[in-house]
């Protein structure tokens, strides 16, 4: 049976749709939510909580957008880690699930120590464009972020007639936002349907490929 919130949601989709993903604040947002009990998978009922995490399974969340919308394309925005396990994850999104790609490499600043890095590499100009440039192909923009400097975009979406939908983690998503758009929606509420539980790795590793599974 369908929750309040995916019923909600099918409500909101209108037309063509198109899912936008900022991985890095996406990815932050889930990463250390608690695992319930009652959601840990048979195979894994003999971790504890501690031992387990949520994490985005970006094969469930195409599957999930393409089984209620007329989804056009999932575009993911993403730092290149310049690694083998990331360039792996990266080609399974590409080839596999055929997501569009935009990556740059981390920016690096001045007061950059390995006790206390400070890297980062921020999309927000890329996503406002292309979300701008293609806008005569969807009718429905899907944004995974909960940062504000997509209020202006969002605005400028509903201006012109879009259907504009956020997802975020309460408690990770700015203020502006959920004003911005016509739906805020929380993962934390869609955790089942587009997230898996797994157990933690002793050295994690940004977006590893256990996402695909």
């Amino acid at each position: 049976m369908e929750n309040e919130f995916i019923i909600k949601l099918k409500s909101a989709i209108k037309g063509r749709t198109v899912v936008y993903i900022d991985a890095a604040n996406l990815e932050q947002s889930v990463k250390n939510m608690w695992v319930n009990p009652k959601d840990i998978p048979g195979d894994l009922k003999h971790f504890t909580t501690n031992e387990l995490k949520w994490s985005i399974d970006y094969k469930k969340l195409k599957n999930f957008f393409k089984n209620i919308s007329d989804l056009n394309c999932v575009r993911f925005y993403s730092a290149d880690f310049q690694s083998d396990t990331h360039f792996n994850f990266l080609f399974f999104l590409r080839k596999g699930l055929k997501f569009i790609l935009n990556t740059k490499p981390l920016k690096q600043y001045l007061d950059h120590t390995e006790d206390h890095p400070h890297r980062k590499a921020n999309f927000d100009v890329e996503i406002a464009t292309d979300a701008t440039f293609y806008m005569n192909k969807y009718d429905t923009f899907i944004l995974f972020s909960g940062d504000c400097d997509f209020e202006y975009l969002l605005n400028f979406l509903r201006g012109h007639g879009k259907m504009t939908v956020v997802f975020s983690r309460s408690g990770f998503v700015a203020k502006e936002l959920p004003p911005a758009c016509h739906y805020y929606f929380d993962i934390v509420d869609f955790r089942n349907e587009i997230m898996r539980v797994s157990q933690k790795a002793k050295n994690p590793t940004p977006f590893g490929v256990g996402s695909r599974n």
